[in-house]
C-alpha cells in the first residue's frame, strides 16, 4: 500500500469549470460619485483525481454591467492549474504570477483559494486549521452601502446594533459636508453606546478634505478612517496618517502587490494593512502580506465585502493569524448569501466563526445559481483517467 504523501502527490486538478453569475439582486453603491454596482460572482470549480470538488469565489464590482475582465483573467490562467496537485500549491503560485496574464493577480487568487479548498478537503479539515488555527471565531462589524438620507444611516445602525453588532463601518456620501454632517449625527444618536464606528470615503477626498475629515474623527474618537484618497497617493497618506491619532488605511483594492505593501509599510504610509485576499494573492499571497505587517507591528483588516464564498476566504485567513480586529459582513447580508448552502453570520455577540466543514467550508445551490449563469467555460486533462 502506498503512504499518505505518495497518494496525496497524486491528486491531480482533471477539469476546471469556469462561471460568471450574475444575480438579479437589488443594486447598492458605496458613494454619491459612483453609480449603482453589478455585484458578480466568478466561481472555479476544481475536479480533483480523487473525486473532490473544490471551489472558490470572487465578487466583482463594477458600474452599467456585469463584469467580463476578471472571468476573462481566469480563462487565460486555467491552463496553467490544470494536471497540477494541489499539495503543490507554492510552486503553482509562482508559476502563476510569472504568467502574461491580465490582471493576473486576481486569476492566481481565484486559483489558490480553490487549491487550497481541495487540499483542505482531501485532508478532511477546515482551511484556517491548514493553515494553522489561532482562534474559532473574531467581532464583525456591519459594512453599510450608501444610504438615501441621514434618518436612514441612523436606523440601519440601529438595526445593526440589534442584530448584535458591536462595529459598524459608514459608506457616506463622498462629498465632505455632507459627510461632515453625517458622522456628527451618528455620534450624537448613539452617544453612550458601546459602537465602535469607521468610515469609508471610497477614495472621494482631496488630501485638504481628507485631513479636516481625519481631524473630526479624531475629536469624535472613531476606530479608523479608510480609504480617504485613492489607494496609490503614497504620499497623502503618509502626510494624513502623520497628522491624525485616527488609525488611516487604504480601500485594499488599488495596489493589491505586496510589494506595494511593503514599500507603503516602511514609508508608514497606513497605520493598517487592507486587502482583500481574492485579489492579493489568495493565501498564499494574504499570508505573506500578514506577516509583512506583523514585521512592522501593525494590524491588518481584510475586505471582504462580496458574496459567501468572498466572505468565507477571507474569514479562514482572519481565523488563522492573530493581528486582525475584525469581520466585515455586508448588509444587509441577506444578498451576498445568494445561492450559498452554508452563511456567515453574527452571534449575539457581534462575533462570526466558520463551520467544521473541511476546506471552505460552503457549498452552493447550482439549481439557484444556474439560471443567472453569464458566461462559463470547462478545461479538461487530457491525461485525465476516469474515476472507478
Amino acid at each position: 500500500m502506498q503512504d499518505q504523501s505518495a497518494q496525496t502527490k497524486g491528486v491531480t486538478v482533471d477539469r476546471i469549470t469556469l462561471s460568471a453569475i450574475g444575480p438579479n439582486t437589488d443594486k447598492v453603491t458605496f458613494g454619491t460619485h459612483l453609480g449603482p454596482m453589478h455585484e458578480a460572482m466568478i466561481i472555479a470549480n476544481l475536479s480533483l483525481s480523487n473525486g473532490v470538488e473544490a471551489i472558490a469565489g470572487l465578487t466583482t464590482y463594477t458600474e452599467h454591467e456585469f463584469d467580463m475582465t476578471a472571468f476573462s483573467s481566469a480563462v487565460l490562467m486555467a491552463p496553467f492549474v490544470l494536471g497540477k496537485s494541489v499539495f503543490d500549491i507554492p510552486k503553482i503560485y509562482q508559476d502563476m504570477r510569472a504568467r502574461y496574464v491580465p490582471l493576473g493577480h486576481i486569476a492566481t487568487s481565484l486559483f489558490d483559494i480553490a487549491l487550497h479548498d481541495g487540499k483542505a478537503k482531501t485532508l478532511g479539515v477546515p482551511i484556517y486549521k491548514m493553515l494553522g488555527a489561532a482562534r474559532d471565531s473574531i467581532s464583525a462589524y456591519a459594512s453599510c452601502p450608501l444610504l438615501a438620507s441621514d434618518a436612514a444611516y441612523v436606523e440601519f445602525c440601529k438595526d445593526r446594533v440589534a442584530q448584535g453588532y458591536r462595529a459598524i463601518k459608514i459608506h457616506p456620501y463622498g462629498q465632505i459636508e455632507d459627510d461632515i454632517r453625517l458622522v456628527q449625527r451618528l455620534t450624537n444618536s448613539f452617544s453612550g453606546q458601546s459602537v465602535r464606528w469607521n468610515l469609508d470615503a471610497e477614495g472621494a477626498y482631496s488630501s485638504a478634505q481628507a485631513l479636516r475629515m481625519g481631524r473630526l474623527l479624531d475629536g469624535l474618537d472613531w476606530e479608523f478612517f479608510e480609504a480617504p484618497m485613492p489607494d496609490s497617493n503614497l504620499l497623502g497618506y503618509k502626510s494624513l496618517a502623520d497628522a491624525v491619532d485616527i488609525d488611516v488605511l487604504s480601500s485594499g483594492n488599488g495596489i493589491p502587490d505586496l510589494h506595494l505593501i511593503q514599500l507603503a509599510l516602511q514609508m508608514g504610509a497606513w497605520d493598517r494593512t487592507r486587502f482583500d485576499v481574492t485579489g492579493i494573492g489568495r493565501f498564499t499571497g494574504g499570508v505573506a502580506a500578514m506577516a509583512a505587517t506583523c514585521a512592522h507591528g501593525l494590524k491588518g483588516e481584510l475586505q471582504s465585502w462580496g458574496y459567501t464564498l468572498t466572505q468565507a476566504a477571507n474569514l479562514h485567513l482572519l481565523l488563522s493569524q492573530t493581528n486582525c480586529d475584525y469581520f466585515e459582513q455586508a448588509a444587509p447580508f441577506e444578498a451576498y448569501e445568494f445561492g450559498a448552502k452554508q452563511v456567515f453570520r453574527p452571534d449575539a455577540h457581534g462575533h462570526v466563526r466558520a463551520n467544521d466543514l473541511p476546506g471552505l467550508g460552503v457549498e452552493m445551490d447550482w439549481d439557484v445559481l444556474t439560471p443567472w449563469v453569464y458566461a462559463n467555460r470547462e478545461f479538461r486533462n487530457p491525461c485525465m483517467q476516469p474515476h472507478l
